[in-house]
């Protein structure tokens, strides 16, 4: 019995090593290594689409970061990631309403990012129509595509017209209209961060970034009206005072 137990051992170790062996023949090095999208969203779930709205955004354009990931050796010089358009499912134009800001494997590299800038003020189209842009990984000299990949990409410039819960009218804000609402954001992420860091992380975490997340009840200007007066509303009066109309004047 133990003879017949020793043989069956020695048998499934020799398969294994030569499984082994074979499987490690199956990788050919020199064969064109892969990549693949690999983004996962908000909620840790892999995912194709990346969606933005400029929204309250001063900035005239914004950056698309799509995750990437190498199957294969990392090289000592960067590779290029050949990007395609899918033109059937495509309503951006390239130079109008994005350019393709960097795709490549960074140099020792196994996980890189391709970056899409999105534009704004080249097309009023996207202040009314959310457009689309559908990308597909080709294959090169370097690299070929593998898993995901395609990936698409949709943006719009809605203006947020109607007056939003938490723009409180007993609040020393400014009469709403989107173009204060643009300035009020304007001071609010570059002073805030400085004056208590904290704090403007509690606000971004609760309400979102440019408060998407906030209701009518319970609002920024429901707890944090005082530090939010202090280091941003009062700044933005001294400042614009004259030229834009106000509820009623921030003081502290």
């Amino acid at each position: 019995m133990r003879k017949t137990i020793f043989a069956l051992a020695i048998a499934a170790v020799a398969m294994t090593t030569v499984s082994c062996e074979e499987d490690y023949k199956l990788y050919d090095t020199n064969q064109v290594d892969a990549v693949s999208f690999n983004y996962y969203n908000s909620r840790g779930v892999a995912d194709s689409v990346i969606t933005y709205n400029f929204g309250y955004d001063i900035a005239e354009q914004h950056e698309i970061d799509i995750p990437v990931t190498l199957m294969g050796v990392p090289k000592a010089d960067a590779r290029s990631i050949d990007i395609n358009v899918v033109a059937d499912s495509t309503d951006m134009v390239e130079g109008v309403n994005y350019t393709v800001a960097r795709a490549e494997i960074g140099a020792n590299a196994v996980r890189d990012t391709v970056k899409i800038m999105l534009l704004r003020g080249h097309d009023d189209e996207i202040q009314t129509k959310q457009k689309k842009l559908r990308i597909e990984i080709g294959t090169n000299d370097q690299l070929r595509p593998t898993g995901f990949k395609t990936f698409t990409v949709k943006y719009s410039d809605f203006r947020i017209t109607q007056t939003p819960g938490w723009w409180s009218q007993w609040s020393p804000l400014p009469k709403y209209s989107f173009e204060n609402a643009q300035l009020f954001f304007k001071y609010f992420y570059e002073l805030m961060p400085k004056a208590n860091k904290d704090v403007y992380d509690e606000l971004i975490k609760k309400y979102g970034d440019y408060f998407v997340n906030a209701g009518s009840t319970g609002g920024p200007f429901a707890f944090y009206e005082p530090i939010l007066t202090k280091y941003v509303l009062i700044p933005m009066y001294n400042d614009h005072k004259d030229d834009i109309e106000w509820q009623k004047v921030p003081s502290f």
